[in-house]
């Protein structure tokens, strides 16, 4: 066999010596290639972009929330269920054992405004719960619900709506002007037990604003931790 000569040793070393620092760098996205096509041939090392790791999820707000606060209401043991609705900023509210009330600070219990209440239920399932609320809801036969939607809230049952109130309806809401709604019905089992979440705006029939602002939170409604499904066409 015959001996190395000290300039083939040379220039064997330094290939060994440049592969080993590749495979040593290769996933921080340094690479290397052959000066030569000659076998054996040194490398020269380089850097070429790579993919870093992905960045972490962030919660996006939704767009039409802007100049609204999510409220975090939690009440008495009688009513241990957690809900999340958000509310206008120039709003101000009150909060009771079991119930939550919000309007503007300009405004009154005439004008618009959000009632959110909490009570044991006592219909054997979630979804028996919500079935008994549709059925009962409106007493006016000239209430019109324009937009729907029941589904599942984990292990819980809800239906969200909106309804323009007939005139019966509209007297029981406190307002002498025609009135929409925009509300949900939550049943929701928490330990063994059935608790039923209502959440309503009311507003004038025609107030885009307030509508819009009560479509964002009733899209946006949290019980339990776990978002409420709304209509697709509100």
């Amino acid at each position: 066999m015959t001996p190395h000569g000290p300039r083939q040793r040379f220039r064997w070393g330094a290939a060994v010596a440049a592969s080993a620092a590749v495979l040593l760098v290769s996933g921080c996205g340094l690479v290397g290639v052959r000066i030569s096509d000659e076998a054996g041939a040194p490398l020269r090392v380089g850097a070429q972009p790579t993919m870093g790791p992905e960045p972490e999820p962030t919660e996006t707000a939704d767009p039409a929330l802007e100049g609204m606060t999510k409220q975090n209401l939690t009440f008495t043991a009688d009513c241990p269920a957690r809900v999340g609705v958000h509310v206008p900023d120039d709003w101000t509210s009150n909060t009771s054992g079991s119930s939550f009330a919000a309007f503007p600070t300009t405004g009154g219990f005439d004008g618009p405004r959000l009632s959110v209440m909490c009570s044991t239920g006592f219909a054997s399932t979630p979804s028996e719960s919500v079935s008994s609320t549709q059925k009962y809801q409106f007493s006016d036969a000239a209430t019109e619900v324009v937009a729907e939607h029941t589904g599942q809230v984990g292990p819980g049952y809800s239906w969200v709506y909106e309804a323009n109130l007939g005139p019966e309806e509209t007297m029981s809401s406190f307002s002498d002007e025609a009135t929409s709604a925009v509300g949900a019905s939550v049943s929701y089992p928490i330990s063994g037990k059935l608790y039923d979440v209502t959440v309503t705006y009311y507003f004038t029939t025609g107030d885009t604003k307030v509508r819009d602002q009560a479509v964002a939170a009733l899209t946006n409604l949290q019980v339990e931790g776990t978002t409420v499904s709304s209509p697709a066409d509100w």
